[in-house]
């Protein structure tokens, strides 16, 4: 087996891994994770971060940032109710 082979193997072996032991969202079938999935997962850019994953300075960061970049590119935004529920879910469930 060569080399290159070889690291892709290992590559492979260890991102499935860390995919197996990442954490998943907490109360998935809550109406504040579904808000959270609808709006924070990059229109299918990307999967739902869990929010345990950070503490709040990165998810304010976070969230405000890709408030600006969904509206720049004309997505739909939460509105104010749903953008309450978000942010209480993140902080929640954020690292402390």
């Amino acid at each position: 087996m060569s080399v290159a082979l070889r690291l892709v193997l290992l590559t492979a072996i260890l991102l499935g891994a860390a995919i197996a032991c990442a954490p998943g969202l907490p109360e998935p079938e809550s109406e504040d994770a579904k808000l959270y999935v609808e709006f924070c997962s990059g229109s299918g850019c990307h999967g739902p971060i869990p929010p345990q994953t950070d503490g709040m300075g990165y998810w304010n960061n976070q969230y405000d940032r890709m408030i600006i970049l969904m509206r720049d590119a004309g997505t739909p935004l939460p509105n104010p109710e749903q953008d309450r529920k978000i942010r209480a879910y993140i902080e929640k469930y954020a690292a402390k």
